[in-house]
């Protein structure tokens, strides 16, 4: 998205060097020597020990004719939208629990009285856990994991009034439509409750997270079935400490494209 901009927009090159940080570009470069690393040596796995996996479908559609750089690159997304996306949703939920201690407990609750033992909670089990499913799409609300507007073309159209004319690049700031206070009942409050049932009359569809339409998230059931299992599993076996009580995560934070976090110290215990 960045280079796309850098290409559309040429003066943001002027601005670049002032407003990312100096060590993006030496990070850029590990995590890419990282990813080329891990491809090549899924690319050396036998056959006989595929494991069904997404480059499965990759390595079967193009054979040997996907050329490096490609799959290399295909590699990276895989990895930076399967991990980094999931992970930011995960930090934002436990700062959010651990600073409201009701939702914690309620969470618990919840978890504790369904299930028995670790071996119970899985995906299918955690599916209908009603309180579980309004945390995380409370967090992916307030601290969403791709906070700014992804790009559309526009066909020509009438947008809030305005006609947009064909090949027009269009977006929807996430961050914004989710921060509404036309859209939601204190916006800026963590509240799981809005999610359930009828709520507080809030405009869910506000709330998009995984975007809309064929070029939405492709991971988008991945990841819920990723949340619910660790939470469950997370409130299951421990209780929860935050020790840097000085730290808030959406002060904080700050965004390049996607969130640079400050360090969130939890401290678990194993849960009586």
């Amino acid at each position: 998205m960045l280079s796309g901009l850098r290409k559309r927009v040429p003066l943001v090159n002027l601005y670049l060097p002032f407003v990312v940080p100096k060590d993006a570009s030496v990070i850029h470069r590990k995590h890419m020597a990282l990813t080329r690393e891990k491809m090549l040596k899924r690319l050396e796995m036998p056959k006989s020990e595929d494991r069904g996996d997404f480059f499965s479908h990759l390595l079967r559609k193009g054979g040997n004719k996907v050329p490096e750089p490609e799959l290399c690159q295909q590699s990276n997304t895989l990895i930076v939208a399967g991990s980094e996306t999931t992970a930011t949703c995960l930090t934002g939920i436990v700062f959010c629990l651990l600073s409201n201690v009701s939702c914690l407990e309620a969470l618990s609750n919840e978890v504790h009285s369904r299930f028995q033992s670790d071996t119970e909670i899985t995906g299918d089990a955690t599916a209908d856990l009603k309180y579980l499913s309004a945390v995380i799409e409370e967090g992916l609300r307030i601290f969403p994991p791709a906070p700014f507007g992804l790009p559309r073309v526009s066909p020509g159209a009438i947008i809030d009034g305005h006609y947009i004319p064909p090949g027009v690049v269009v977006s929807v700031d996430h961050w914004t439509t989710k921060h509404d206070g036309r859209y939601w009942k204190d916006p800026h409050a963590f509240i799981p409750e809005r999610w359930i049932d009828g709520g507080f009359g809030d405009t869910k569809q506000a709330s998009q997270p995984f975007s809309l339409g064929p070029r939405a998230c492709l991971g988008i059931n991945l990841a819920y079935l990723e949340m619910r299992i660790i939470i469950a599993k997370m409130v299951y076996h421990f209780d929860w400490e935050l020790v840097n009580n000085e730290v808030d995560l959406f002060r904080d934070s700050k965004l390049y494209l996607l969130w640079k976090k400050p360090r969130l110290l939890v401290r678990f215990h194993p849960h009586n």
